[in-house]
């Protein structure tokens, strides 16, 4: 069974890990990447379901030439620990969570862009005013329910297997299957590099430990 990600051991490879920190907000231990120039306005990158702040590894030094870049680990993904609270992994509840990291840092985004489940994120930290940028931005946001019957089957399915504790271990042990992995990804319509690829084999094995241990 592979370990949990530990930061001793994986952040010296980590992409921009001379950008990370950690810190205590909402009884979580965030992983945060912090980029650019404190003065510049903040823009808040927030990646999607099962990703990390690896998802932002070319855009984060991209964009901290122009901006101050903000890129958290969600909790529960990436170095980021995992709340008490599973209410937290309700769309309420993990806005409320990046609300209380971003008054932590005292660092309020002008701009907030979201990856599929993080765009979500996004917009419900802006409903329930924890959040007032000029622009969110979604790539793929992940922002409808699935229309007709797959929506009523499948939505209350999903929210079932992920209180099932076997559920996580059980993808991420599968995952490393030969070509399980990228067998998947094809079934999105997506396409990832081979560095991408790499880190997504490292983390999905990662997460096969469960229960997840705090670093």
């Amino acid at each position: 069974m592979a370990e949990a990600l530990s930061w001793e051991r994986d952040g010296p490879r980590w992409p921009n890990a001379d950008s990370s920190r950690f810190v205590a907000a909402g009884g979580v231990r965030w992983h945060v990447q912090c980029g650019g120039d404190a003065r510049q306005p903040v823009v808040l990158l927030l990646h999607g379901t099962g990703a990390s702040t690896h998802s932002w590894r070319d855009l984060l030094p991209a964009l901290a030439g122009h901006a101050r870049v903000i890129a958290p680990d969600l909790p529960g993904h990436g170095f980021s620990g995992w709340p008490d609270d599973r209410a937290s992994f309700s769309l309420p509840g993990m806005a409320r969570a990046v609300a209380s990291l971003l008054q932590a840092l005292g660092e309020p985004p002008r701009l907030i862009v979201g990856h599929s489940a993080g765009g979500a994120v996004a917009v419900q930290l802006c409903l329930d005013g924890l959040a007032a940028p000029r622009m969110v931005v979604g790539l793929n946001a992940a922002l409808t329910p699935l229309p007709g019957i797959a929506g009523a089957v499948f939505s209350p399915m999903a929210r079932t297997l992920v209180l099932n504790p076997l559920v996580p271990r059980f993808f991420a042990w599968t995952a490393g299957w030969p070509g399980m992995l990228e067998r998947l990804i094809d079934g999105t319509g997506s396409s990832v590099d081979a560095r991408g690829a790499s880190s997504m084999h490292g983390s999905c094995a990662a997460r096969a430990t469960w229960p997840p241990r705090w670093r």
